[in-house]
């Protein structure tokens, strides 16, 4: 027969255990955040930030990189199959997801502003946009910023879309086409333009930032059932990506160091991409509302969906 002693050493012992295994439960892992981006995007540099110098960590949040993706609509797959709880992606493909209702996100915080250009060959005859009728031009997809940014542009010369032969290619794919005389020309977000350039194969017809000034880009978005469960979370998540956009504004020389860390892109190539992009945490509403038009008058929306307006998947 067990003494009182031995039988509250047992007690004891059980609840030790218990706690133990409690600590280590699957319910535990609640606690770590799945974070996607793209890959080799310097749009994405607040991303490579905050990771790099453990901002994250500092704010209490554990992250893990549970996706790397090749475009934007593949990360908004991974949301779709809740593989991922935040991410750092493109705002079109973002909006389209919501509007199409074939992902639930919300809008944390904008990422960065401008950041793409046309390209044409190097050595062209090609000097203004209107020389660009009647000739094959690359986006990278449509419903794409660059799709509308495209168009605008066209628009502002009088030229009509359908002037225009349009194609679409993985931006790596870009720059070879255009070597090869496979294409006259593409509009791709940084650093592929930049890449071109120095590669001596392109030349930049024009910067987006003189096509539609400040236009919106990337985008940090977060699950809609993440939002709501962890709200603290999600406040805390923004505060590392303000301090990121904080840091490559103020430290610019090791922001440049750790985009050349994460992309493998020579410093030329990164500092002129960087040069394009405006870092910024503040999201227009009215540029993203514009994007949302432009996405129902082409009739990339399929359907009628519930959420309307960009005002109803912003995180505030």
């Amino acid at each position: 027969m067990m003494s009182v002693r031995s039988r509250f050493s047992a007690v004891v012992c059980v609840m030790v255990c218990a706690f133990v295994v409690g600590c280590s439960s699957p319910a535990d892992k609640k606690t770590i955040v799945r974070l996607g981006y793209l890959q080799n995007d310097l749009h994405h540099l607040p991303a490579f930030v905050a990771l790099e110098k453990d901002f994250f960590t500092r704010e209490g949040i554990t992250v893990e990189v549970a996706g790397i993706f090749r475009a934007g609509p593949e990360e908004m797959s991974a949301f779709a199959a809740r593989e991922l709880d935040i991410g750092y992606v493109g705002q079109a493909p973002a909006t389209a997801a919501v509007l199409n209702d074939t992902a639930d996100v919300q809008f944390v915080s904008q990422v960065n502003l401008e950041g793409s250009a046309i390209v044409v060959k190097e050595g062209s005859m090609y000097k203004e946009l209107s020389d660009l009728a009647e000739k094959t031009v690359a986006i990278p997809g449509h419903a794409t910023m660059q799709d509308f940014l495209l168009r605008r542009a066209l628009a502002t010369c009088n030229i009509s879309p359908d002037r225009v032969k349009l194609i679409v290619l993985k931006p790596p794919e870009m720059i070879q086409a255009l070597a090869l005389d496979n294409i006259d020309a593409f509009i791709a977000w940084e650093p592929y333009p930049s890449q071109a350039l120095h590669k001596g194969i392109g030349r930049i017809l024009i910067e987006s930032s003189a096509i539609w000034k400040d236009h919106p880009c990337c985008v940090l978005v977060a699950r809609t059932d993440f939002c709501t469960s962890f709200p603290d979370k999600i406040e805390k998540i923004k505060a590392v990506h303000n301090r990121a956009c904080s840091f490559i504004t103020n430290n610019r020389e090791e922001a440049v160091g750790i985009g050349m860390k994460y992309t493998g892109m020579d410093r030329k190539t990164v500092l002129s991409a960087m040069s394009r992009i405006q870092y910024v945490p503040h999201i227009d509403r009215d540029k993203g509302g514009a994007f949302i038009d432009f996405l129902r008058n082409l009739r990339y929306i399929r359907k009628e969906s519930k959420k309307r307006s960009i005002n109803d998947f912003i995180f505030d």
